[in-house]
């Protein structure tokens, strides 16, 4: 996963129905991560979700 990233929470139960899928617009350091990835996402509602952990995440598109 990287910047620019097509991307579905299939690990947030906080995030409502209708803004599921997103864009990754950083990559955060997190030092809890312990080897996993954590970007920041701007989900469709136009909200901006902050420390996404990889694992919570699946790429629906890849940027160039």
């Amino acid at each position: 996963m990287k910047v620019g990233d097509l991307v579905r929470s299939v690990g947030d139960a906080t995030i409502t129905r209708g803004s599921m899928i997103g864009i990754i617009v950083e990559s955060v350091f997190d030092p809890l991560a312990s080897g996993n990835d954590v970007f920041n996402v701007v989900w469709g509602n136009g909200s901006l979700g902050k420390n996404a952990w990889d694992y919570d995440l699946v790429v629906l598109n890849e940027s160039r």
